[in-house]
């Protein structure tokens, strides 16, 4: 993944990027989209964890997501 200051870049793998989206709000998407960027900015912007970097933002946010 190259240097990025923007977290639209973060996860643009298209098929796991159409895997993660499905199901998700708007809201939820960004602020996913924020934390894995404000996650890998904390860690250095290492190269290649952008999926790392999506699904511990997904756990994040998501964790206090209700099933209905």
């Amino acid at each position: 993944m190259p240097h990025a200051t923007n977290p639209e870049s973060i996860g643009t793998d298209p098929a796991h990027a159409a895997n993660a989206l499905q199901g998700l709000s708007d809201t939820e998407r960004d602020r996913i989209r924020w934390r894995a960027h404000a996650l890998w900015r904390e860690d250095g912007c290492p190269q290649g964890r952008d999926r790392e970097y999506w699904e511990r933002a997904e756990l994040e946010i998501l964790k206090g997501r209700r099933s209905y």
